[in-house]
């Protein structure tokens, strides 16, 4: 975001939504939506709490953010109550443009994402039973002919073809940039990732090649689903947040990285995990093949794409503690699938 953005008086970014913004208070919580770069200020007007978001440049673009905000409306009005729906701004639009960054303002989700601080077996059913209640929700969401359809998922597709061009001469590649930098703590945590990758890339891809063509249902999901995305009061769940890599693909991958997410690789939680979900929507055996496929190959992924940022792209991240904290954890999962 532009440095100028922060030199304006701040509640004129509410004015597309409110005639009067005096009364506004706003608090600045900066990159508060991971590392999506995404930009979050809680808003205090008429005893009612607000979040406004300001999306970074080209992400999402227009379309994107208008089929966001649709399915967020069609699960509400199909029963699903934990998402904060957009507000429409006084032209009746759900959204804005300004200084080339989309906005948009939604109530504030109540409660805390506490799993990790405070893990229980209800809070883990509570957040994966949330999880199916939302799918179950969108199943039936459409959007510029994306819809619920029987199709193998793009998503391991995805997955595989990163990890064959990775076994082909990628992690070559990756294992050249991440030796040739300046030693510091996220070459050495790099390095940990590649061999992490090593070790089990030839198996993992054996794995996905014998399930990436069997058609799965496909429907609108998150994506991008984790412990931090789901809010909680007490041991309930109060909030379902950060839609913006939402796409048709398998139940499969959110299951996935819910769970990877919630327990790394403790199978009594992920049998749990999934016993909860099945509770509400079933799940196929080819459904349940593909879960672990997209946890696997989706490790595997993961730690190649932040080699990638880090060491080719040379991307810059504002949250250092963060990131490390993150590329440990991906080790950490790593070293399981040896």
């Amino acid at each position: 975001m532009p440095d100028s953005l922060y030199s304006l008086n701040q509640r004129t970014f509410l004015s597309p939504w409110l005639e009067d913004v005096s009364c506004a208070q706003m608090e600045s919580l900066g990159m508060q939506g991971g590392f999506s770069g995404a930009v979050i200020w809680k808003v205090s007007i008429q005893n009612k709490n607000l979040c406004l978001r300001c999306w970074p440049q080209g992400h999402p673009t227009i379309d994107g953010l208008s089929a966001i905000h649709g399915l967020l409306q069609h699960v509400e009005k199909s029963g699903f109550a934990l998402a904060p729906v957009p507000l429409p701004t006084l032209a009746g639009q759900t959204f804005f443009l300004n200084e080339e960054h989309l906005w948009e303002l939604a109530p504030w989700m109540p409660g805390e994402a506490s799993f990790l601080g405070q893990p229980s077996r209800t809070k883990l059913e509570a957040a994966v039973s949330c999880l199916a209640e939302f799918h179950r929700a969108a199943e039936r969401y459409t959007y510029a002919g994306n819809e619920r359809r029987e199709a193998p998922s793009p998503g391991l597709q995805q997955r595989l073809a990163l990890l064959q061009d990775l076994q082909r001469s990628e992690l070559d590649k990756l294992w050249k940039a991440v030796r040739s930098a300046s030693s510091s703590r996220l070459q050495e945590l790099t390095f940990e990732l590649l061999e992490g990758i090593s070790r089990p890339l030839d198996r993992v891809i054996d794995r996905l090649q014998q399930i990436v063509n069997q058609p799965l249902p496909l429907q609108w999901c998150l994506r991008d689903v984790r412990h931090d995305h789901i809010l909680y009061t007490a041991d309930r769940v109060t909030g379902l947040i950060d839609f913006g890599a939402v796409a048709v693909d398998s139940v499969a991958g959110d299951i996935a990285r819910l769970l990877g997410s919630m327990v790394n690789d403790d199978a009594d939680s992920w049998r749990v995990g999934i016993e909860a979900y099945s509770r509400i929507q079933t799940l196929s055996e080819n459904q349940r093949r593909a879960i672990v496929g997209f946890d696997q190959g989706g490790t595997l992924c993961s730690a190649a794409n932040w080699a990638r940022w880090l060491f080719v792209d040379h991307r810059s991240f504002a949250q250092t503690n963060m990131l490390k904290e993150q590329l440990s954890w991906l080790a950490t999962r790593l070293g399981a699938l040896e």
